[in-house]
């Protein structure tokens, strides 16, 4: 059973965590997540393995404290 962060402030900024713990932490489906990536208005993963991605915690930080003003202005996109 995957850990549920709740409270990211316990996290470095470069720790990484799945998607089980994304979806429960940004509160939006599996779909809604990657509807939004393939829009780029929300973090995407990192490939961690060839069947295992991740999100880091910063990048789901930033989405978290203004969904709207996502990409970041300095992420290029």
């Amino acid at each position: 059973m995957p850990i549920v962060y709740r409270d990211l402030s316990n996290l470095p900024a470069d720790a990484i965590i799945r998607l089980p713990d994304v979806l429960k932490l940004v509160g939006l489906c599996r779909a809604s997540i990657y509807a939004q990536i393939a829009q780029r208005r929300f973090p995407g993963p990192i490939k961690l393995t060839t069947r295992a991605s991740g999100w880091r915690v910063g990048d789901i930080r930033a989405w978290l404290a203004n969904p709207a003003g996502w990409p970041r202005p300095n992420s290029g996109a």
